[in-house]
């Protein structure tokens, strides 16, 4: 494969993750504005019961999911001062995701399975991005674009999420195995995926780092 081609397939990769990440922000953003009509009827009960957690989780969850695609643009690293901004911003979002989440986690329906799941998800967000942020100020930045991936497939768990949920509800026949299921499931691929791309990637990030 060229560089062009493998610039091009790049590129055509985030506009796809654009376009989900927009398309579930603007979903995101109305669990905020319109509220319960939005919300799925077996989470209903319990995010009428919590809006503290469950309204910065959305609204911040926005604005990780699509500053966090803009992040990923090839050329967003060209103009660094506002990478700077829009990365400040990210962190401060995905901060706030990861504690509304915590928050929400030990409420979570389905029970202990699903609690836990959602509890390592919010733990790693805020993992990973610390990292990222630590290393972006020690100006290691071959390590902090690492951690940054690996933060952001995190973040896009709440596409997956969307994606796989009535999708295993339909072939269940119930909510309650999906959401069991889909707890774990909206994020260990994403996170696995992003693993292996970092390993097969390593050489030509320390290229870009050099460069």
């Amino acid at each position: 494969m060229t560089d062009a081609s493998a610039r091009s397939g790049a590129t055509k990769a985030w506009w796809v993750v654009l376009a989900l990440a927009s398309v579930i922000a603007l979903y995101g953003m109305a669990y905020v504005v319109i509220g319960a009509p939005m919300y799925p009827p077996g989470l209903r009960a319990s995010f009428l019961a919590r809006p503290w957690g469950i309204n910065p989780h959305a609204f911040f969850g926005t604005f990780a999911l699509l500053l966090g695609a803009l992040q990923l643009h090839p050329r967003s690293r060209d103009r660094r001062a506002l990478h700077r901004r829009i990365g400040t911003v990210y962190v401060i979002s995905c901060t706030a995701v990861g504690v509304a989440g915590l928050y929400m986690a030990p409420y979570a329906f389905g029970g202990w399975v699903s609690r836990l799941g959602f509890a390592t998800l919010g733990v790693l967000l805020l993992v990973t991005t610390g990292r990222a942020y630590v290393l972006a100020r020690r100006r290691r930045i071959t390590e902090h674009r690492r951690w940054m991936l690996r933060s952001y497939a995190l973040i896009f768990a709440a596409v997956t999420l969307r994606i796989e949920l009535p999708l295993l509800t339909i072939a269940f026949q119930d909510f309650t195995p999906a959401y069991l299921l889909v707890a774990w499931l909206s994020w260990v691929p994403n996170l696995l995926v992003m693993e292996w791309y970092l390993r097969r990637a390593r050489p030509a990030l320390r290229i870009a780092e050099a460069g």
